[in-house]
């Protein structure tokens, strides 16, 4: 018996995958994100998911400062952390109605799945 073909793995999807984690585990460092959601780049997913122009995308991110023991524990170094704080613009343009979209690929399913992401 043949194996389903996986679901294509998007960038939208991907995004997604990782504002949820963020929401449950804000002040994490890529290495932790990336373990958890297997998005293959992670620093391609962060960098995409703050551009708004993108469809599916344009989350609000909050970053901060998290001190890691390196060199066997004998030093303290800065990694950057992350937090979403707000869901995607469900139409890639900045409104305060999520459901006054005029995106031709805007849908009613979509305005209705943003949502705000929990600050840290």
């Amino acid at each position: 018996m043949k194996a389903p073909a996986p679901l294509p793995d998007d960038r939208p999807a991907q995004a997604a995958r990782v504002a949820d984690y963020l929401e449950t585990h804000p002040h994490t460092t890529q290495k932790e994100i990336d373990a958890v959601c297997d998005t293959g780049c992670i620093s391609k997913v962060l960098s995409d998911m703050t551009r708004p122009e993108l469809l599916g995308m344009g989350y609000g991110l909050a970053y901060g400062w998290r001190g890691v023991l390196c060199a066997d524990g004998s030093r303290t170094r800065q990694v950057r952390t992350y937090a979403c704080c707000t869901g995607p613009r469900p139409d890639n343009t900045t409104f305060s109605n999520p459901h006054e979209s005029t995106h031709p690929e805007h849908t009613q399913a979509q305005a209705d799945h943003w949502r705000p992401c929990a600050l840290w």
